[in-house]
């Protein structure tokens, strides 16, 4: 979700509308929907879509939501299905390139970015670097330098809702960022399931 939406004017004194990029799958008006990182519950009571009331929507479309119930939703917030909602985590894995000169240490902290939401992280683990000819793992290596491709643990100070990859490229991507200067040090992907069926959301 990327702004709520509230003019606050004598035609539209109550409208309060949550408004961003459909992620993957569609939303539908009478739906019963979940808020991310928080849990919390409500039904979609409207969409509308280019200034239009609509009964449903589909991702890639940039709709406006609205919520049966006043809850509290930041910039940043997932908007869905509340029967295959992402899952809220602080630690996973993912498969990482690293984009700079600077190595990817254990240790390093970075800023997470994912969809719309910026939080605090740091490295927990390079679990293996992978080389392509010939396509192999290298356990431990202790680094990650510049084009590397590897696997990493990540630790966020805040809940992050993570699908895997495969199932959203959207919300199952994410890029490491350097807090002292705002440089993208390193573009992953969560998880490592290769099979998985893409749920609906609204995110960034």
């Amino acid at each position: 979700m990327q702004y709520v939406i509230r003019p606050q004017t004598a035609e539209h004194p109550d409208y309060r509308g949550y408004a961003g990029l459909m992620a993957s799958g569609g939303l539908h008006v009478g739906q019963d929907v979940v808020v991310l990182p928080s849990g919390r519950r409500s039904v979609v009571s409207g969409i509308d879509l280019l200034g239009e009331r609509v009964e449903s929507a589909r991702a890639p479309q940039s709709v406006t939501v609205l919520l049966a119930d006043d809850l509290d939703v930041s910039r940043g917030d997932l908007i869905a299905p509340a029967g295959s909602a992402p899952t809220v985590t602080r630690e996973f894995e993912a498969t990482v390139c690293h984009l700079v000169d600077q190595p990817l240490v254990p240790g390093r902290k970075v800023l997470l970015k994912h969809t719309t939401r910026t939080v605090q992280a740091v490295v927990r683990e390079i679990e293996s670097r992978v080389t392509l000819d010939p396509l192999s793992r290298h356990p431990d290596p202790g680094r990650l330098v510049a084009n590397d491709i590897g696997r990493i643990r990540v630790r966020t100070a805040e809940p992050v809702a993570l699908d895997p990859y495969v199932v959203s490229r959207r919300t199952g991507s994410f890029l490491l960022i350097d807090p002292a200067d705002g440089a993208t040090l390193t573009a992953g992907m969560a998880g490592e399931s290769f099979a998985a069926r893409a749920p609906g959301g609204l995110g960034a």
